[in-house]
């Protein structure tokens, strides 16, 4: 009975089986097959046409011909070009010296509002394995549209007028960049100033509504002698659309007038950044605190046309630029960033800051404010087109128009 019923159990192994088996076989190679499917089905990640056109503009560069390391070149905007300048283009000459031991460069800006800019720079930026630079530059800057509104926090948007602005800066440098994440430096230099009526025919120039009194420094422009200097820390990953890191600056620099003890003054800015990204860097929220604080001794004044400013597309996005003007300025912007989809970066926003005549005043106690949202247009490493919507002022709406970051 015993060996009948082994018997009966080998059999059933043997016929029952190998189906069961052939059957397993036949499943594994059918989800091999899918999966085979699935592989040959799937392609390398095709950027789409507005990331491909950004790529094209920023790695291709269909300007790059125009805008060579080493010789003539055109770009659009110039260097230090005053916002609220419009649109403008710059051209000039640049090259390595002597085996790369010195470099020059010949600069022109010119905008459609007729700012002008001439530049001219010598210097020798390698030495040191690239740590160490000197230099010296001259700079003939004229804006003829500049806007003024009043000094302080209670200047009102009515009393906007425009005024000249005629500049020569003479300087010469010294930059050490021990490491790559520190920079710190020391400039000396001379500068002239001449103030005159504004060419905007929309709003009064500012003589006819101002004077010495509540503008310091209209009827008299003397020239300075100016020194400062400066460090920076950063470890951005990237300058142009930074998504992690942070940077830190401050500059302490000190006007003395030729000729006349009536315009001394100091002058201390400071600039904390800080980029702190979310998962795989495709959220950020980016922050930014900054203040420029100038000080006149007893008996001086601070020139009203090199006070700080607020208000605009990079401090306060709820007034135009330029708004608020005084010795003291400080502001604060927070900014929440996503990316909306391949080559466009959303944000949505907010903006603080106040000026006062007295450093002491600067607390967080009526703040201008602003808040909105923006869609910034852009590759990994750069911001190519900005529009940001800001609410939050007195002043209505404001749409504002960039073609770099926000900070």
């Amino acid at each position: 009975m015993a060996r009948a019923a082994a018997a009966a159990a080998i059999c059933f192994v043997v016929f029952v089986s190998p189906p069961v088996l052939s059957a397993q076989d036949t499943r594994a190679a059918e989800l091999e097959r899918e999966r085979a499917q699935k592989a040959a089905a799937l392609h390398p990640y095709k950027p789409g046409r507005l990331e491909n056109l950004l790529l094209y503009f920023e790695q291709s560069n269909p300007l790059v011909r125009l805008s060579p390391h080493n010789g003539f070149f055109i770009d659009y905007g110039y260097t230090r070009k005053p916002v609220g300048s419009g649109i403008a283009l710059g051209a000039g000459y640049r090259h390595d010296l002597f085996a790369r031991k010195a470099r020059i460069e010949l600069e022109a800006g010119l905008s459609v509002k007729k700012y002008r800019l001439l530049r001219a720079d010598l210097s020798m930026p390698y030495l040191a394995d690239g740590r160490f630079e000197l230099g010296i530059e001259a700079v003939d800057r004229y804006n003829p549209q500049e806007d003024f509104y009043g000094l302080g926090p209670l200047s009102l948007r009515e009393d906007r007028v425009n005024f000249r602005f005629k500049g020569r800066d003479y300087l010469a440098r010294a930059v050490v960049r021990p490491v790559d994440w520190l920079q710190v430096g020391t400039r000396i230099g001379r500068t002239t100033t001449a103030i005159g009526p504004g060419s905007d025919t929309a709003y009064p120039s500012l003589e006819t509504r101002f004077t010495d009194a509540s503008a310091p420094g209209l009827i008299l422009q003397p020239n300075f002698n100016y020194g400062d200097v400066f460090a920076a820390v950063d470890y951005r990953d990237s300058t142009g659309n930074a998504r992690s890191g942070g940077y830190y600056s401050l500059a302490v620099r000190r006007f003395d007038t030729v000729g006349i003890d009536q315009y001394d003054f100091r002058q201390i800015d400071a600039v904390v950044q800080q980029f702190f990204p979310i998962f795989d860097k495709k959220r950020v929220i980016a922050a930014q605190v900054a203040l420029s604080a100038a000080s006149a001794g007893s008996g001086d004044q601070v020139p009203f046309y090199l006070k700080p400013t607020l208000g605009g597309a990079r401090t306060l996005r709820s007034v135009d630029e330029y708004r608020f003007r005084d010795d003291n300025v400080m502001f604060m912007n927070l900014e929440y960033r996503w990316e909306a989809f391949s080559a466009l970066d959303m944000a949505l926003f907010t903006d603080w800051g106040k000026v006062a005549a007295r450093a002491s005043d600067l607390d967080l106690s009526d703040l201008e404010h602003a808040y909105g949202i923006g869609f910034r247009f852009n590759t990994a490493k750069s911001v190519l087109l900005r529009f940001d919507i800001a609410a939050g002022g007195s002043e209505g709406i404001q749409y504002l128009i960039n073609f770099s970051n926000v900070f």
